[in-house]
């Protein structure tokens, strides 16, 4: 790979106009970068997390995923999925088989493999919905100790909404609802102390919660905070809402209607937000099924001119 040689982009996911939503960078063709190269680029970025797509190395995937953050790389992270997606649409790569109505694309992942597919809006003038199947939605069985991270989270028991308890999920980040907007939209937390007690315990974020919303077109409205690994606060955090929308439909907050739920969670602050469409489907035979879908938006794109070392 020579220098000149590296395509990137910015792309805001889960937003129908630009620098709104979650945005992520993309490194379209990252096969010959080292590992150290993907964490010194996503740290250039300073993007919440940023994509780097390669080739498969497991034969039932089109495509490889890995993300970084500018402080290490994750796991799984639903945003930067989209973004990913997205970039991949607009290069002309998978464009017939993700624009054939019902066709996955199977994405290798250290999650797994991932299966995205896109929905035409009805409005032609309109970025499509792409739409994630989302893993392990299930909560950990691992209690919440909740006063320590209270405290780091400028939160009281008194303010936490008893209908939505606590939960861990398997990216290890807590979700937590409060009864109030007011709490919510006012949340500062104490980041530094906030990021060493998620490290000691292991987690990656939490996401506040409540079903008291700014506007009706939502049913909850959320912030996330993870400073453990290097974002203060996320936008728009896409992971996080697939076992929050099974949360609000296994507590009874969201009923089902024919083993389905669909609607819309807001997430962001004053200064950025964004709109996740989660959709929770509950067959006869007991089996739950989450999936996430929103809009992305490119905003740049261009030409990596010096790479780092590689070592």
């Amino acid at each position: 790979m020579t220098d000149t040689s590296l395509e990137f982009c910015l792309v805001d996911a889960f937003a129908l106009s630009p620098c709104t939503g979650n945005v992520a960078g993309v490194i379209l063709n990252a096969d010959d970068l080292s590992d150290r190269q993907m964490q010194l680029i996503a740290r250039e970025f300073n993007a919440p997390e940023t994509t780097f797509i390669l080739s498969p190395t497991m034969k039932d995937a089109a495509v490889r995923f890995r993300w970084f953050s500018p402080g290490c790389e994750v796991s799984f992270c639903g945003h930067a999925t989209l973004a990913g997606v997205h970039a991949l649409l607009e290069s002309g790569r998978y464009a017939r088989e993700l624009t054939e109505p019902g066709t996955v694309l199977p994405i290798e992942t250290r999650a797994g493999i991932l299966s995205v597919r896109t929905e035409a809006s009805p409005d032609a003038a309109k970025p499509p919905t792409i739409w994630l199947d989302m893993p392990h939605c299930q909560p950990k069985s691992r209690n919440v100790i909740l006063p320590p991270l209270l405290d780091r989270v400028g939160l009281s028991m008194g303010q936490l909404d008893p209908r939505l308890p606590a939960i861990r999920t398997q990216d290890d980040d807590v979700i937590l609802a409060v009864k109030d907007l007011q709490a919510l939209l006012t949340l500062a937390p104490a980041m530094s102390d906030l990021a060493r007690y998620c490290k000691g315990e292991q987690m990656r974020g939490v996401l506040v919660t409540t079903t008291n919303v700014l506007s009706p077109t939502s049913l909850v409205q959320s912030r996330f905070f993870a400073p453990a690994v290097g974002i203060d606060e996320d936008p728009v955090t896409g992971s996080a809402h697939g076992p929050l929308g099974l949360h609000l439909v296994e507590c009874g907050i969201v009923p089902l209607s024919n083993g389905c739920a669909d609607f819309y969670c807001a997430q962001g602050n004053a200064s950025r937000a964004g709109m996740v469409r989660v959709v929770v489907t509950h067959s006869s035979a007991g089996v739950k099924e989450v999936r996430i879908g929103g809009s992305c938006v490119t905003t740049a794109a261009g030409t990596w001119k010096s790479l780092p070392a590689s070592n």
